[in-house]
Parts: C-alpha cells; structure tokens; sequence
C-alpha cells in the first residue's frame, strides 16, 4: 500500500509544481514511474534519472545566465547559487532523516528522499530558467 501511495505522491508531486507546460524532463519521468510502478526499485531508478536531468538543465541555464553579465551581475549570481546549494543539502539531509525515521530506513525511504530532492532542484531551475526569460524580454 506505501508503494503504491508513494507512487501517486511522485506521479501528483511532478505535475503540481511549476509552469503550465509540462517539462520534458516531467513527461520522461512520469512516464517512468507509470511504467515502474509498483516496484521501490523503479520508482527510485526513476528519480535518479530525473533528478540528473534537471541537475543537467541547471547547468545549461546557469550558462546561459553567465552569457549575459550585462543584464546580470554573474558574481552576485554566483553568491546566490552557492547559497542556495548549500540550502538545498541542507534541506534534502532534513528530509532524508525525516524519511528514515517515518519509514524506518529502507528504500521506501529513499525512494520519498529522491523525490523530495528532484523537486525542490526542480524548483530552482525552473525559477532561473524563468529568470533567463524575464532577462532575454528586455
């Protein structure tokens, strides 16, 4: 029964955050889960697929910010993803603890870990791709 609610949280979790489109990287990774489900194992394997493709992205669109030093301060934008990496393990060892006590380790753990990890980079990276695009209109 957690898998299969752990699955549907992953699945919701995807297309709940974000812009009205559906990323790619969302359509791959939902597309995974429907297929891996109701396997931890999968839904784990999954995850990590999507959580380095939006690691991935990240470091597209952090290049594409550099590009730009007349539209953007890249050391102030340097400062600012320094700290937000520094926030952002700090978050996801949060959760994983939270995880591991509430599903008594294992990979049930893991699996809400991964997810929990995937969204909040995915949040980043989709407030600095809208960034890039708010700087490109002007």
């Amino acid at each position: 029964m957690k898998i299969i609610i752990l699955s549907l949280v992953l699945l919701i979790g995807a297309q709940s955050f974000g812009q009205d489109q559906i990323h790619p990287i969302d359509r791959e990774n939902n597309r995974c889960i429907e297929n891996a489900t109701p396997t931890t194992i999968g839904s784990i394997n999954c995850e990590k697929e999507a959580l380095d493709a939006w690691q991935s992205e990240m470091e597209i669109v952090l290049q594409r910010l550099r590009e730009n030093p007349e539209l953007l301060d890249v050391t102030l934008l340097e400062a600012s993803q320094t700290t937000w990496n520094t926030f952002h393990k700090a978050e996801v060892n949060m959760y994983y603890s939270y995880y591991q006590k509430n599903y008594q380790g294992g990979t049930m753990a893991r699996a809400a870990a991964l997810s929990f990890e995937k969204r909040h980079l995915r949040e980043r990276v989709l407030y600095l791709i809208d960034l890039h695009e708010e700087l490109n209109e002007h």
